[in-house]
């Protein structure tokens, strides 16, 4: 026996709320549909007699008030939530105490809003069975509890070990500029943990903010930089990428990157060292790691829609 709805028939069912409530008498759904037919059959095995609800031949199923009230009561007789509630909004948490039915592919997944930050070191706020404080904190949070105005710029990296050494490694490999250390640091993550960092990359988008990609000096990580709404890159000077940029760390993968990546840099001047940048690694093939960069580091605009993004 199918105990609760599926996630298809609710949706439909939350429509027919809508429009009822927008001053229609009912509102009809073809019977043929999959959907209608998952909630004939729904309605069948928990003894909801329908027959009464069909019009035009047998073709239509016409929902009237009375007629969700009747799928409500069963559904609340079952300890399940009913069907006027928009289970796109809250998490698994607040779905469960609304009834027994489990929802994971709808409402906030656990990854969803939250992404990981980096933080300089906040003093020796550790228990004594911590035997040496990191020199940076790293904390699992929900973007949207941050005060974004406290920061001129987000900076987003690439990787998820030179995220946790960010500021440990300065100044020892690499020098970061200003605007780089006092900025948010976010990891940008992988699959299911990179959609909080992508909604606060969305939110920073539009509200204006800078934006700085920090990854790798390859394909996919330029592509990334260019084409994924950010402001600035930070890379290594272009004397130490002519110096050390290697065929070893360009995935040879990521050739189907290039095209974009060329076509971007040809819009820009000569003059612009970003252009000479993306040129050298699309036409030479060669690449560094992030974890390989050393020296001072360099934050440069990146050229969108026709205009330079500056600091603000």
């Amino acid at each position: 026996m199918t105990l609760d709805l599926s996630v298809r028939v609710r949706k439909v069912l939350r429509e027919v709320h809508a429009q009822l409530a927008s001053q229609h008498s009912y509102v009809e759904r073809a019977v043929a549909n999959k959907s209608m037919q998952e909630l004939l059959a729904w309605c069948t095995e928990h003894d909801v007699h329908w027959q009464a609800w069909l019009s035009d031949g047998g073709r239509q199923l016409r929902f009237e008030r009375r007629v969700l009230q009747v799928i409500d009561q069963t559904l609340s007789e079952l300890n399940l939530v009913t069907s006027e509630v928009d289970l796109s909004q809250g998490s698994r948490l607040d779905h469960a105490l609304l009834g027994d039915g489990e929802y994971k592919t709808t409402g906030v997944a656990p990854m969803e809003r939250r992404v990981l930050m980096a933080q300089a070191n906040c003093g020796a706020y550790f228990p004594e069975w911590v035997t040496a404080s990191p020199s940076q904190w790293v904390m699992d949070l929900d973007w949207q509890t941050l005060q974004l105005n406290a920061y001129a710029h987000v900076l987003v990296v690439e990787n998820r070990d030179a995220f946790y050494e960010y500021f440990a490694l300065h100044p020892q490999r690499y020098q970061l500029p200003r605007e780089a250390l006092e900025a948010l640091v976010i990891y940008r993550g992988n699959q299911e943990e990179s959609k909080g960092c992508k909604a606060l990359r969305e939110a920073c988008i539009a509200a204006g903010k800078p934006l700085i990609y920090f990854g790798d000096y390859d394909t996919a990580g330029l592509s990334f930089a260019i084409h994924g709404g950010y402001s600035h890159i930070m890379l290594p000077s272009e004397s130490y990428v002519l110096e050390r940029a290697n065929d070893v760390m360009q995935p040879a993968d990521q050739l189907k990157f290039a095209p974009a990546v060329t076509a971007f840099a040809q819009q820009l001047s000569s003059a612009d060292p970003l252009q000479r940048l993306l040129l050298h690694n699309t036409q030479r093939q060669k690449g560094i790691r992030q974890q390989a960069f050393a020296d001072a580091l360099q934050i440069l605009p990146v050229f969108n829609g026709g205009s330079r993004a500056a600091y603000r």
